[in-house]
């Protein structure tokens, strides 16, 4: 785990409005696609026998879509990932504050789901997406 690939970086999206300083949205905005950064999307498993271990969803590198579905009085983050078949393997919501998020290495960021009691890891491609991902 934490293997460092490649960067990757989320595509810049146009403002609405006309005269702002910019026309790129500001990298934290808490209304919609906030990030898009590429990682091996890992669950973790317990046997019948009560040993629990990772097992990797994702045969490869997936995109891992960020995007913030509610602003207040929580920030709600809605991460969804598909596979190259198309196949959605992570649909989940993490709020913030509430959501308890590790970091088991430079590179792999794990939490817990308070809904299902999932636990989730994602494995990034550098320390900089790992860092992204956790200051959302």
């Amino acid at each position: 785990m934490g293997n460092k690939l490649s960067c990757s970086c989320a595509p810049l999206m146009r403002k609405a409005y006309r005269y702002e300083d910019s026309p790129w949205q500001a990298s934290r905005r808490r209304d919609g696609h906030l990030l898009r950064l590429w990682a091996e999307v890992f669950h973790v498993s317990a046997s019948g026998a009560g040993t629990v271990k990772w097992q990797q969803v994702s045969e490869d590198l997936v995109p891992v879509n960020i995007t913030c579905i509610q602003d207040s009085p929580e920030c709600v983050f809605h991460i969804t990932a598909y596979n190259s078949q198309v196949d959605k393997i992570l649909d989940v919501r993490l709020v913030q504050p509430g959501t308890r998020i590790g970091q088991a290495s430079e590179c792999f960021i794990y939490w817990k789901d308070p809904m299902t009691n999932d636990t989730w890891g994602l494995n990034f491609t550098s320390p900089i997406d790992a860092k992204q991902f956790r200051e959302c």
